[in-house]
Parts: structure tokens; sequence; C-alpha cells
């Protein structure tokens, strides 16, 4: 969430520490100031935590974080695992006897042991080499280097383990972590508390005399030393012989409870007990605004170079692309040979919320909620393979589609579904294309692929005998064949069959005739009659229409495909984010909406001002505005007025009138018009002219009525 700054001197202690509210308006600090602010909101969150203050090594006080593993683990797909249950034979076929040479066996299996030392001997330099490359460089300052973090006590809020927070990554460490090398203080808002250095006991001579410098044969009293790691240190604070406070007194919180025998007065008085009068807090409440919140990091973009990983992180809406996270992983240490990247997305319109790229292999993975048009979840393919016949997998979510697909699997000249769900059983359709040596000899069909074959599989369906629920079912175009595989019957080895041949096209339709040559078949079931020739017709004339039926939806499926792949091209070339509507920020129409009706409303509010206008307004500004007015200025005014508004409606009635006249003068030339043509005109215009009278009359009535009323209100106003 900020910006890690180094002490310029990280042998000495800091000179000024910003507050918590600062630190977080800044998004940046140094160690201590960091710390202050994450012990702030971890005591407000009702922890037991502490400011520490105390030494570290070098990558920890620079947030050297190349030699720490990423945090992120990735991502691994829950792989459903489906136990077949295996039936109880009673009886086994014997495994055969084994006649290879024993003496050939030891020399082949020497030989693979030969091969796999080897194999275990490179892996083994290659973690060596690894090992000596992650290990830490010499430090001249080591155990020198000041550095702020956290420490969080075990008791409150369910925290069972006394454990350290980094502040500058936000990681968590035992008290057995190397990265800390000693402790001087720690406090929080309560007290300070710093710890006592071991002491030595000289030993002492039968003389009497004693010497100060100790040495080997000193006996050391019941202190702390954190020369052999911050993990033999003890962390209860109410111990004055480990710690010492520099408040007089303990916190009520930390203090023992006294025997159930102390009175009332006894208990207000350890209440009421005050050593010191703090003065008020210098610094202002934490109050973190929202644009820094949903800023996240500053300038909305962080990134952070781990082991052999580099984290870019991005705050929603920053990147357009709606990227939040990518995470690159190296095969070398300096971070130059890129191995995988993982992007993480967040409010895409095409729901992608995951890309995988491996770069050894080329291959792409990208994921994707659910909600799309399409129902596509999952989308494996290669780096800068766009043909529709370049290897690909697509899954789909089969339960929002109504076709049960659940996946697509196309390669050069194959193309395979899967099904989930369907109620004909279907649950697999293969179809082959004409590969490239057979384009010459194959029609065009357009600009789709030939089929050479189609084949289908189905379930069981229980309620019909196996050699009537077809297992498999190919039609086989370029051969003009249909072949039939149907399901076992329990306790079979072997299952029915049946091939149909097609007859020419010239004979095919509605007067097609059977011939018994164009069909053979193998009976499973032993003494079964032969199936009779109507029955074989009715299951061939099926077949052609079932054939009719695959082939079109195998070129529907061809043509989402295509779809498929030019909107996840345009996707990603002119990438598009969802926005909530309640998110003000980033609903652009929701803003524009808003600013409208700003807009309106401030124009309604000019308009009720202009309507509450001053009549007088234009003959005071001929006087100069004056702030009174003497008695003959009132009575001019007044009567200037009334005399203009007097012309105003001797004017307004004139026109009125001149209005009424012009228009009787156009009703009398229409009727005048209509007296002599009216024996020659046509329908349609003896039509327009009644229209037009009636139109006239009606305005002659509404202007009428209007000057007799201004007439009527004249006097009164």
């Amino acid at each position: 969430m900020w910006d890690f700054v180094v002490i310029p001197r990280l042998h000495l202690q800091p000179r000024r520490l910003y507050s918590p509210h600062t630190t977080f308006l800044r998004q940046s600090g140094q160690p201590y100031e960091i710390a202050t602010a994450l012990c702030s909101l971890l005591i407000g969150l009702g922890y037991d935590a502490y400011v520490v203050s105390g030494y570290a090594i070098r990558e920890v006080t620079m947030r050297i974080m190349s030699r720490v593993e990423a945090p992120y683990v990735p991502v691994e797909e829950a792989e459903e695992v489906v136990e077949e249950a295996v039936a109880e034979e009673k009886y086994k076929l014997r495994k055969p006897r084994d006649l290879r040479s024993k003496f050939l066996l030891m020399m082949q299996q020497r030989e693979r042991d030969k091969v796999r030392a080897e194999q275990e001997k490179v892996a083994e330099e290659k973690r060596q080499r690894m090992l000596e490359e992650e290990k830490r460089p010499p430090d001249d300052l080591e155990g020198q280097r000041v550095h702020g973090w956290v420490i969080l006590l075990a008791g409150e809020r369910n925290v069972e383990d006394t454990i350290f927070i980094e502040p500058s990554t936000g990681m968590t460490y035992p008290l057995d972590t190397d990265i800390y090398c000693g402790i001087e203080s720690v406090w929080n808002n309560l007290n300070y508390w710093y710890i006592v250095i071991r002491k030595y006991e000289p030993k002492r001579f039968v003389s009497g005399d004693t010497f100060a410098i100790p040495s080997s044969l000193d006996k050391p009293v019941n202190m702390q030393d954190c020369s052999e790691g911050v993990e033999c240190l003890e962390y209860d604070l109410t111990n004055t012989e480990k710690w010492e406070h520099l408040l007089v007194g303990e916190p009520i919180t930390r203090r023992k409870q006294k025997p159930r025998g102390m009175d009332e007065d006894e208990e207000n008085e350890m209440y009421e007990e005050k050593h010191l009068d703090m003065p008020m807090p210098w610094s202002l409440r934490i109050n973190i605004p929202h644009e820094v919140l949903k800023r996240r990091f500053p300038d909305g973009i962080k990134v952070t170079y781990y082991k052999r990983t580099s984290i870019e992180e991005y705050a929603p809406y920053v990147s357009d692309d709606g990227l939040l996270t990518r995470i690159v992983k190296y095969e070398d240490f300096l971070c130059t040979e890129v191995k995988s990247v993982e992007e993480r997305f967040e409010n895409r319109h095409d729901k992608l919320k995951r890309i995988m790229h491996d770069y050894s292999t080329d291959m792409v993975i990208d994921y994707f909620d659910t909600g799309r048009d399409d129902n596509v979840i999952k989308h494996i393919y290669y780096q800068h393979h766009e043909a529709i016949n370049d290897d690909r997998t697509i899954f789909y979510n089969h339960k929002a589609r109504y076709d049960g697909l659940a996946m697509v699997e196309i390669n050069t000249n194959t193309l395979t579904e899967h099904f989930e769900g369907r109620e004909d059983r279907l649950y697999y359709r293969q179809i082959v294309y004409t590969g490239n040596e057979d384009l010459a000899t194959e029609p065009l069909q357009g600009n789709r692929r030939p089929i050479l074959k189609v084949t289908q599989k189905f379930r069981r369906n229980e309620e019909l005998p196996a050699n009537k629920d077809i297992a498999v079912r190919e039609f086989a175009v370029a051969d003009r064949s249909i072949n039939l595989k149907y399901h076992y019957a329990k306790g079979s080895v072997t299952a029915s069959t049946r091939v149909f041949l097609k007859p020419p096209i010239a004979e095919m339709g509605e007067a097609m005739v059977f011939k018994p040559e164009l069909t053979y078949g193998y009976q499973a079931e032993i003494g079964a009659k032969l199936p009779r020739q109507v029955t074989l017709f009715l299951l061939l004339e099926q077949q052609l229409k079932d054939e009719v039926t695959v082939i079109g939806s195998v070129r529907d499926i061809e043509v989402q495909l295509s779809e498929f792949l030019l909107q996840r091209a345009h996707e990603m070339a002119f990438p598009k984010l969802d926005v909530s509507l309640f998110n003000k920020e980033q609903n652009m129409d929701y803003r524009l909406a808003m600013l409208e009706k700003e807009q309106d409303a401030r124009i309604h509010k000019e308009k009720e001002v202009e309507e509450d206008m001053d009549y007088l307004a234009p003959y005071l500004a001929r006087l100069g505005n004056p702030k009174t007015l003497t008695l003959r200025q009132a009575t001019d005014v007044r009567t200037r007025c009334l005399m203009e508004f007097k012309h105003m409606l001797v004017a307004r009635a004139n026109n009125v009138q001149k209005t009424f006249e012009k228009v009787s003068e156009q009703l009398l030339t229409k009727q005048n018009w209509y007296n002599r043509h009216q024996d020659t005109i046509l329908p349609e215009e003896e039509k327009l002219y009644f229209q037009e009278v009636k139109d006239l009359n009606f305005y002659l009535r509404a202007l009428e009525i209007h000057l007799n009323r201004h007439k009527d209100l004249a006097s009164l106003r």
C-alpha cells in the first residue's frame, strides 16, 4: 500500500517520525513510520500489538525481496477423480511366464541406474549452483542496521502464537526467524519497554579482589541476550527482570488481580492512580480517504521482484484491460530468461479472469468466469496459432448450453466434441476432415473443409435391448457408408454390428428402393432371428436423416468456433470493462446522468429567478436606480408603467383583430373557389377543401374567444 523509504543512515535511528495519518496520506514512509501505522490499526482492532525497535539484516532494511519466495501461490485446478469400481472376478487369467533373460534384464537395469545416477548428479549440481546464487552476500554492517517492525503477542483476538509482522511487506514470521538480529525496545499507546542487557557477575577470588571485565568464567545473572537470536528472548513485558518500562506502573489490563477481599475503596484507588499527565495527542486521527483506498498503491501500480519472480500489482480500473496482477517467473536468479507469465484480470466484460502463458511450450490458457454468451470457461491454445484448424482445446459450461457441449478438441484434421447430460445419451463425437494431400481429389464445399467421416458414441440405454441400442455410429461420408456398433449385452464378449452402403445419389430420395446387398451385419446373440427387410429399410432411412442432421450440427459448431476466435481477437484488441451501478467514480453513464440532472436543476432555478422579475426595474434604471424616490418620481414611474401597459393591451387586441380579419379573408377566398369549381373538382380535392374550411372556422372561433376575453379582462388589469 505504500512505498518503502530506506533510512539514510542505516546504523542510526531516524530523526523524525510522521504520524500514522500522514503516513497513509503520503503512502510512503521509513520502517518506523510504517510499523507505527500498522500497529495503530492492529491496536484499534483489539490486537495486543507493539512497535519493535531493533536490528535486521540488509535485505529487510532495504526491502530487497530477491531472496524471498513469492507470496502468490499458483492456482491449481481441482481435477475430478472418478473412482471406478472394480468387480471381483471369480476366475482370473494367470500372468504369462516371463521368458526374458535375467542377465539381459540385469544389464538393462544397470544402464537405467547409470542414467538415473547421472541425472541425479546433474540435478544436484544445479541445486548447489542455485543455493550458491541465493546465498546472502557478506555485510560489513551485519547486526548494526536499525529497523522497526511489529510484534503481535498471543492472547488477544484468538492469536495462539506470538509472531513478528514485517510492515514493509505485510508478511508474518515466527520468533525463530533469522531476518531480525536483535531488539532494543518495544512500545505502543500504553507504555515503552526496553530490554535489560545481560550483565555478568565477575568471579571472586579468595583474596576478595574482583575483575570488572567479564570472561568465560563469569556467571551471567537473570537478564536477556540477543547474541543467539531473538527467539531466545522472553516476551513477558510484566517481568521487570527482563524488561524495564518507562512510565511508572503497569497498565490496568496487565495488572494481576487483587484478592477477592479487596474492598471497593481500594479498587477505586487503584483505578484513580495517576503518575503522569500526558499531553494531548499531537497527531490526527487516522482517516484514510476513499481515493487512497481505491488506489491501493502509490499511483495505483506496484512492482516487486522476488526470488526468480516479478509481480506487478494494479489497482482496479487503473489498467485499460482490467489487469490486476501479472506474475512473471524466470529460469535464472537474475530474472533475464522468462519461464512463464500469469495474468489475473478483474471487471472484464468478456469475463476473462486469468491467462497462463508457458514460454517453454508457447502454450496459453485463458480462464473465464461463467456468464459469457458462448459459455466458454477455458481455452487452451498455442501462441501465434490463430487458424481454426490449429491445435486448441475449448471447455464450456455444459450446464448452460442447450446441446450439453462440455469440451471441443481441435487438431489439424480432426475436431472432437465431448457432451454431458444429453437426452439422446450422446457423449462423444469426432469429425475427421480431408488432409492436405487429399484436397486435390475431394470436392471443396465452399470455404468449409470436406468431411471424411463422423464418429458418434452413445451411453447405454437400459430401456432398450443391447442389440438395438447403438453404442458407436460412424458416418463415412467419403466412402458413402454408415457403420453401426451396438452395446454389449450382459455376459457377452462380442457386440452386434451393422453396415449400410448408401445407394447412388440418383436413387436416393422419396423413391429410394432398398436392396438387400446394400447392408450386412453380425448378430452377437446366438439363435437370434435375422432382421426383416422392412426393419432394415426403416433403420437405413432413419440413419440417412440423422446423417443430414449431424452434418448440419457439425457445420454449426464450425461457425461457432470461427465466431469465437474472431470475437476473442476483438476482445483482446479492444478490451471493455464492466462497472457496477454503485461505482460513482468509474460508472461514466451514471456520472453523466447526474451531471445532466444537475444542469437541468440549475437551468430550472435560473428560470424561476427570471419569472420573479421586477417590472419597475427598467423605469428605475432610467432614474439611476436611486435607493429612495420622491413623490413626483414615484408618480411619474407609476404613470409611465400604466401607460405602457395600456399600449401593450391595445397592441395585443389589435394584433388579434388583424389576425381574425386575415383568416376571414382566407375563408372567404376558399368558399368562392369552391362555388366556382364544385362541379369539376375531384373527390379527394373536395375532401381536402372541407377539412381546410373546418380548420379555418375552428381557428376563427378561437380568435373570437381570445379577443372577447381580452376585452373583458383589460379593464380589470
